[in-house]
């Protein structure tokens, strides 16, 4: 009796165990399934969130890219118009700008205003200066509208016609690059480098190249003191119509910088340049600096006009190579030999060695009755100015 129940238990174990197995492994599978499902959803919801982020980035970008799209455009047409209002404006100050054609290009990351056959002139005087430009164009960055790049590859003229016994005045450029910078004030600063330069007036001198600085203040002057506008010049090879022995007829390097004080009023120009006169109106020459030939000259000084408009003024600076001057005013007939012996003592006396040990007096110009005197040697007649 007791073997047979040993016999039950031991089978009814082996039926447990049997059943157990299965079920073991199911939990196993159903847990495996489980951890699958959740490391795929984990999975999935970490790759939506890079997408979802690169989404939210070209949105932000495709958002921006048309604001700034449509700020550019604005800006464009507000040149092109602000253009057109100001030629009507400066009219009432007689003065005439004009153009054939605009157009306003650069995008995304400039603005360029290309003009054609542009033209300029002031009425104000008489006869009125032009300027004219075959082809201009000015750059701008959109952060930044207060300085433009000026390009005019075709060059420019300038012209003021003649008057009576005046003859006119031309000034020509093959090329012309600069820079001009709008003063929040209402002023405006220019730099301009020519190529190819000339002046007539009859005669023409030619200029290998030039760079020129012109400064607006921002207020007109309001007495003889105020400036009207400042000019500097730095020209390279200047060639002369004809030679003066022993200096030759080429100007080596030849930089100036004045200053017009006084306000200049309108009108027909001999009259304009008596009332500016009257109003106690000068030329600062704030520097000079001429290599021509041999001879080395620096200086600053002032000029007035007297009562028949010619100049008058007092200078000083130094010389060097001052013997050719006396020289060549010999050849050219304007200094007789013995005056200019008598002034060749009277220099080397004054002569001291300069910053390179070469000999240089440091003496005074001046201009006055008609006359220009070196020191106390007499140079000859200054030159005679025609304004009508």
């Amino acid at each position: 009796m007791i073997g047979r129940f040993r016999l039950i238990l031991a089978a009814t174990s082996r039926r447990t165990r049997r059943q157990t197995i299965p079920r073991r492994n199911s939990l196993r599978l159903a847990l495996a399934a489980a951890a699958t499902k959740v490391a795929g959803a984990c999975y999935r919801q970490r790759m939506r969130r890079p997408t979802r982020l690169g989404l939210a980035i070209l949105a932000a970008l495709l958002l921006t890219a048309g604001g700034y799209t449509a700020y550019w455009f604005y800006v464009a047409g507000q040149i092109n118009d602000g253009l057109v209002d100001w030629a009507r404006s400066v009219r009432a100050d007689k003065i005439e700008a004009s153009w054939e054609k605009t157009r306003v290009t650069g995008f995304p990351l400039a603005f360029r205003v290309d003009l054609e056959a542009a033209a300029l002139r002031d009425a104000r005087a008489s006869p009125s200066p032009e300027l004219r430009v075959a082809s201009l164009s000015g750059t701008a960055r959109p952060w930044d509208f207060t300085n433009w790049q000026l390009a005019a590859p075709a060059g420019f003229a300038g012209d003021l016609a003649g008057s009576g016994e005046r003859a006119p005045v031309k000034v020509t450029a093959q090329a012309a690059l600069g820079v001009v910078s709008i003063l929040p004030e209402g002023g405006w600063n220019l730099w301009l480098r020519m190529q190819d330069a000339s002046v007539e007036a009859p005669a023409r001198v030619r200029i290998s190249s030039a760079d020129a600085w012109i400064v607006l203040p921002s207020n007109p002057p309001r007495g003889h003191t105020d400036p009207k506008m400042a000019l500097a010049i730095n020209a390279r090879q200047v060639q002369l119509p004809a030679a003066i022995a022993p200096l030759g007829d080429t100007i080596d390097d030849l930089d100036f910088g004045v200053t017009v004080k006084g306000a200049f009023p309108g009108g027909k120009l001999a009259t304009a340049v008596a009332a500016w006169r009257d109003k106690g109106g000068t030329i600062e020459l704030d520097n000079l600096r001429l290599n021509w030939g041999g001879l080395g000259a620096t200086g600053t000084g002032t000029i007035a006009l007297d009562q028949e408009l010619q100049p008058i003024g007092g200078f000083s600076g130094a010389i060097q190579g001052y013997d050719r001057i006396l020289t060549a005013l010999v050849e050219s007939g304007h200094m007789r030999a013995t005056d200019a012996g008598l002034a060749r003592i009277a220099l080397t006396m004054l002569a001291k060695a300069g910053p390179d040990g070469k000999p240089q007096i440091k003496t005074a110009f001046t201009i006055q009755n008609g006359q220009m005197f070196l020191g106390p040697a007499k140079l000859g007649k200054a030159p005679h100015l025609t304004w009508e």
